[in-house]
């Protein structure tokens, strides 16, 4: 089948986009003055809440995952100040609203400046721009959650009054965590007689990427490598083999006991750029089906897709994984992918329309010296695409987070 329409594929090398990078934001520091506000203000205008985890609206429609990592932003106001002032903030959280109420402190604080205000989407795609908490594990729980400012505190100074702040109420989903067995695939060079295996850290950064992109609250992750059963030079149908080697592996695991909802996935080193195997999902199931497997590259990427970090396992295992649960091509680049998802909704593959209503945020990874980030939802893309600078879109959260849940339920095993 041609590599380009099948909707099983994955990336070559040579079919990511290149597209102008992000900007980056440059701190600046002032001394504090007092707080004066503008016109007939009676205080620092709030513009709104946001509760994010991997993709949200300023709205707050995308479903959030009960016990996932989750960031609080709160929007502020500059022009309802005449003069300067550096914030910090503390939230009020309650699970009802006449329920007992904890605080929460901020984790940075923001210069508000009335001579250089930004646009309420702007502000969404700055982390430095908006007061940010990180929500505790006890806030976290499935159920009901609001979330309210407060306390403004102006940095060397007094309390400092606000407006526009309602309360913002949302629902944490109960989930299953995702189940994953990773499978590093060692082969010979018949030239060189040289081993490949992938190194420790492909297998890192495809685990921390689903942590962080996927709608889990965690990974059940266990890896291993064995010997392939092929050799370069890599073909078309190599990952075909690949799977069937993976495929074989998880029904002699699951027939010893292993969990039925693990899904598993093969992992091939490029050896630096010398043997790619272009990755391919055994299918694309239209209902739950954990044995549907899928195999994929790991190398250094220097600039693949968009990625400069230590290596490009992570999106690429993410979107094969994907097919896994059902996900299709968006079709995105036109003629370098097929456009088997006739449903995606956004232009170009990406994370939001033109209207800027996504935002894409990553919690980062200290582990791997990955930081907090927010992405522009013009300038990402669909993890299901083949573009650069890929995330999940909240279409894809969603239907993977449905998938999950149906698979829980089909596949759990009888309790003992």
């Amino acid at each position: 089948m041609d590599d380009h329409s099948d909707d099983r594929g994955g990336m070559r090398r040579d079919a990511a986009t290149d597209s102008p990078p992000t900007r980056y934001d440059r701190a600046s520091v002032r001394r504090p003055r007092a707080a004066q506000f503008s016109g007939a203000a009676t205080g620092v205008g709030v513009l709104g809440i946001e509760i994010c985890q991997s993709v949200q609206a300023l709205d707050n429609s995308v479903p959030l995952v009960a016990l996932k990592p989750t960031m609080v932003r709160v929007y502020l106001d500059e022009t309802t100040v005449a003069a300067s002032l550096r914030l910090r903030g503390e939230l009020c959280l309650r699970q009802s609203a006449t329920g007992p109420a904890t605080y929460l402190a901020g984790i940075n604080e923001l210069k508000l400046d009335p001579a250089d205000a930004l646009a309420l989407d702007d502000k969404r795609e700055n982390l430095k721009a908006s007061l940010n908490f990180q929500l505790p594990e006890t806030a976290l729980q499935a159920g009901p959650l609001i979330v309210e400012l407060n306390r403004l505190i102006q940095i060397g100074g007094a309390d400092q009054p606000f407006t526009g702040a309602a309360p913002v109420a949302v629902e944490l989903t109960a989930g299953p965590p995702i189940r994953v067995r990773c499978i590093g695939l060692r082969y010979a060079d018949p030239q060189t007689g040289g081993v490949h295996v992938p190194d420790a850290i492909h297998f890192d950064y495809f685990r921390s990427y689903l942590s962080r992109a996927y709608p889990v609250p965690a990974v059940e992750w266990s890896q291993i490598v064995v010997d392939a059963n092929f050799a370069p030079p890599f073909q078309g149908a190599t990952a075909v083999l690949a799977n069937a080697q993976i495929a074989a592996i998880r029904n002699s695991e699951i027939n010893s006991g292993t969990d039925p909802r693990t899904h598993y996935y093969g992992l091939v080193d490029d050896a630096n750029g010398q043997h790619f195997m272009r990755g391919r999902a055994s299918g694309i199931p239209a209902g739950p089906q954990p044995d549907t497997v899928a195999s994929g590259p790991c190398g250094i990427p220097a600039g693949f897709a968009g990625d400069q970090d230590q290596s490009y396992a992570d999106w690429y295992g993410a979107h094969e994984l994907g097919h896994t649960y059902g996900r299709f091509h968006p079709g995105f680049p036109p003629g370098a992918q097929d456009a088997s998802d006739a449903t995606f909704p956004y232009a170009n593959g990406q994370l939001s329309n033109a209207d800027r209503k996504y935002v894409g945020y990553d919690v980062g990874d200290p582990q791997l010296g990955l930081e907090p980030k927010v992405m522009n939802g013009t300038t990402h893309h669909d993890v299901m695409t083949y573009a650069d600078r890929q995330w999940v879109s909240a279409y894809t959260f969603e239907a993977i987070r449905q998938r999950l849940a149906d698979e829980d339920a089909q596949f759990a095993p009888p309790v003992a």
